[in-house]
């Protein structure tokens, strides 16, 4: 699909169709139900589509896609797009964003992305991008300006809802190319600098680079069939690319496998990285989408991979007690999202 029909008859960047007559001070979002805004002049009420011309629940600015340092030079996926199915497009009549509902996975970055309360997963399979304003909140009338720094709080959805449940068939569909631009949005809506290598490359192995919080460098493996199991060993070629081409120091580069599933706890994977640490004294990670999932309709940011959190070596983990999720009484979305399914 071209990018002219996606975003035919956008406004101006900068634009708005209608606006709140002052700035957003947090969106809270409450599952099931219409997400909730809150603004600077004492007003709140359930959010409505602004029509943005620069609209954030549909592409990325240039600058989220920006690297520090050395990597900055790493070829990587040049895409904009937030939505990995492009489900999202432009009504141009009536000057707002829909959801295109056969195309929607209802991965929630779009929701997690308007700073304007907007959009929800009140189904719990799709997103909805609501046009109506029950509580009148906005005011009819172009103007310009620039999207307000939001806090985020609530939660999108429950992890038990259909769309979080769907994840390995709807991942199980998708090219490999969307995969991986559904996994680096989600790395970037919880709080890491990463890029994604670009489509087609095959002078480049490296699924992943980036920072975490702190600004330390990782390296991943994005795999979501068998080839799971042999992430560990990619992994010391990603770390040997990283060290060699960058300048990064190895005891200074995190190694993380980003899974649909959390292998067999039997299975020959944490083995192997029980043997890279053993011999290389490097400690291999382990994350899956599931837990980025739930992290994102948490509201929750990851500091970055560093210390033994998702350090899987011994095949027992549970990643909602290690994200810091426990406390929120969460289903596991799927089996093996938050701990091996058998």
């Amino acid at each position: 699909m071209s990018d002219f029909v996606v975003h035919k008859g956008r406004l101006t960047a900068g634009t708005f169709a209608r606006h709140y007559g002052a700035d957003v001070i947090e969106v809270h979002y409450k599952h099931e139900e219409r997400t909730e805004v809150m603004l600077a002049d004492g007003r709140a009420g359930v959010g409505t589509c602004l029509g943005c011309g620069s609209a954030t629940c549909m592409e990325k600015q240039d600058s989220e896609l920006r690297l520090f340092g050395e990597l900055d030079a790493f070829p990587g996926d040049p895409s904009r797009d937030v939505c990995p199915t492009r489900a999202i497009r432009w009504d141009g009549k009536n000057l707002v964003a829909f959801v295109e509902v056969a195309d929607c996975i209802g991965c929630g970055l779009c929701i997690s992305r308007c700073p304007y309360g907007a959009i929800n997963l009140a189904n719990g399979m799709n997103a909805t991008i609501e046009t109506t304003d029950p509580d009148g909140l906005a005011v009819e009338g172009s103007t310009k300006g620039e999207h307000p720094k939001v806090k985020r709080s609530g939660q999108i959805a429950m992890l038990n809802a259909p769309a979080a449940a769907n994840l390995p068939v709807t991942i199980g569909g998708l090219e490999d190319a969307r995969t991986t631009l559904l996994v680096r949005n989600l790395l970037n809506e919880v709080g890491l600098n990463a890029r994604t290598r670009r489509r087609g490359d095959t002078n480049m192995r490296i699924d992943a680079v980036g920072f975490s919080r702190s600004g330390r460098p990782f390296v991943a493996e994005i795999e979501t069939g068998a080839e799971a199991l042999d992430s560990p060993r990619a992994l010391l070629e990603d770390v040997a690319v990283l060290h060699s081409r960058y300048g990064y120091a190895v005891d200074e580069i995190d190694p993380v496998s980003i899974v649909l599933s959390l292998p067999n706890s039997r299975s020959e994977y944490y083995q192997v990285i029980r043997d890279i640490e053993k011999v290389l004294r490097l400690r291999c990670r382990t994350i899956t989408i599931g837990a980025l999932i739930a992290l994102l309709w948490n509201c929750v940011k990851l500091e970055g991979f560093d210390g033994d959190v998702f350090t899987v070596g011994e095949g027992k983990v549970d990643l909602a007690v290690w994200l810091g999720l426990n406390g929120v009484a969460l289903d596991e979305p799927y089996p093996g999202a938050f701990k091996p399914a058998k």
